[in-house]
């Protein structure tokens, strides 16, 4: 593994988190990840193996939302791992998963804590993304606000 240098490697997270805010997400981001890289996200129990999974995940996500901003608001790195704490804002644009026709055109905001994980070449080996799930549906009026 190459020496460990904070400034790059905050850099490299800088320049991932970046890519979520243009057009070209699903194939701008696949030269984050390593070929056989493991994405886990923990809201939805899903878990996306390798660049052709990863692909898809971010295609569909191109197709279902629209005016995605990521934001990072803080970053923890190390030499082997990373905690990004980003928000994630964006307007459904073709209902998915468990969203009815009435959550088109609604947007939602939420936080999301990632867990990256890197692999000795300095690339994305496995990521872990962990969010509220239900505050989501509830801003999509899925699920009735709290009380």
């Amino acid at each position: 593994m190459p020496p460990f240098d904070e400034n790059e490697r905050r850099s490299f997270m800088e320049r991932w988190v970046a890519v979520w805010n243009t057009p070209a997400l699903s194939t701008d981001s696949l030269a984050f990840y390593t070929e056989d890289a493991v994405l886990v996200d923990k809201a939805f129990d899903r878990t996306y193996r390798g660049h052709q999974e990863l692909h898809a995940s971010f295609r569909a996500t191109e197709e279902v939302l629209a005016d995605i901003r990521v934001t990072c608001h803080d970053l923890l790195i190390g030499p082997a791992h990373a905690v990004a704490q980003l928000r994630y804002d964006a307007t459904v644009r073709e209902p998915f998963a468990c969203l009815p026709e009435s959550s088109r055109g609604k947007a939602f905001s939420l936080s999301l804590m990632c867990l990256v994980e890197f692999a000795e070449d300095g690339r994305i080996a496995r990521g872990t993304d962990v969010y509220d799930r239900a505050s989501v549906l509830q801003q999509l009026g899925v699920l009735p606000g709290s009380p």
